[in-house]
């Protein structure tokens, strides 16, 4: 365990300093690798470190033509630590499970919210980038990129990507075969789905005094927006949480 708490701390400090973390998200991300580690051993943290690396380089990549997404969207730049829980809450309950009840059901559930986790942020992260506006999924109208609750063919399909490189990732250490990793894809893409859902209906949404644009943002150029729609406790950070936690509780209700 002293190891597993040693490496958490290496980890978390390396995405300090390189600027993919906060301060408080740095001394989250301890606390959830530490958890994980004890439940799952090395190969939650192995797994944990997957999602991670692989999400952080889906935030820096094309930065600059990411620049009109941060006026929409409600949190960007490093993660602090209510995203570090949005994102690995889920994980540390599968893992608090795993110690107090043990069943395999645990470790996949654990497996389908990495790879939820995955496939929600590669979906976003790139999705933004495609040629083409995502449409909403609720209205099917067009949507400006960023706007919760937009999906595009692109987008869709580097959720896909994403979801598989978590089971590819995990596939050396589960026995597995193609059916069941197929199966555990689904499940990741599940909380990307639900994700997409609840962005759309229940998430909420205000509108810019100056520009007009709808945002996340409770201020838009300085100034405090109005609110549209939404369930007003139900910002970006609880939504990924609730789809992630999802996937999950489908994915141990199914293969226990």
């Amino acid at each position: 365990m002293l190891a597993i708490f040693g490496v958490t701390c290496l980890v978390a400090f390396a995405g300090y300093r390189l600027r993919s973390l906060t301060r408080s998200g740095a001394v989250l991300t301890v606390v959830t690798g530490t958890v994980i580690g004890y439940g799952f051993g090395w190969f939650g943290l192995y797994l944990l470190g997957v999602f991670f690396s692989t999400s952080s380089l889906a935030s820096k990549y094309r930065s600059r033509d990411k620049k009109s997404v941060d006026e929409i969207v409600e949190k960007s730049g490093p993660r602090d630590f209510v995203q570090v829980l949005a994102n690995g809450g889920a994980g540390m309950a599968t893992a608090l499970g795993m110690t107090l009840v043990p069943n395999d059901a645990w470790l996949y559930a654990y497996v389908a919210s990495t790879a939820a986790a995955t496939s929600d942020t590669w979906g976003s992260e790139f999705g933004v980038l495609a040629k083409q506006k995502p449409r909403s999924i609720k209205t099917f109208r067009e949507v400006e990129p960023g706007t919760s609750g937009g999906v595009s063919l692109f987008g869709t399909l580097m959720s896909v990507a994403g979801a598989t490189v978590i089971i590819a990732a995990s596939y050396p250490f589960i026995q597995m075969d193609v059916t069941f990793a197929l199966v555990l894809i689904v499940l990741g893409l599940s909380g990307s789905v639900v994700d997409t859902l609840l962005g759309a209906t229940v998430q909420r949404k205000y509108r810019c005094r100056v520009c007009d644009k709808l945002t996340e943002k409770k201020a838009h150029h300085r100034e405090p927006t109005i609110y549209v729609s939404g369930w007003r406790i139900l910002g970006n950070d609880a939504v990924n949480f609730l789809s992630i936690a999802a996937a999950a509780t489908i994915s141990f209700l199914l293969l226990r």
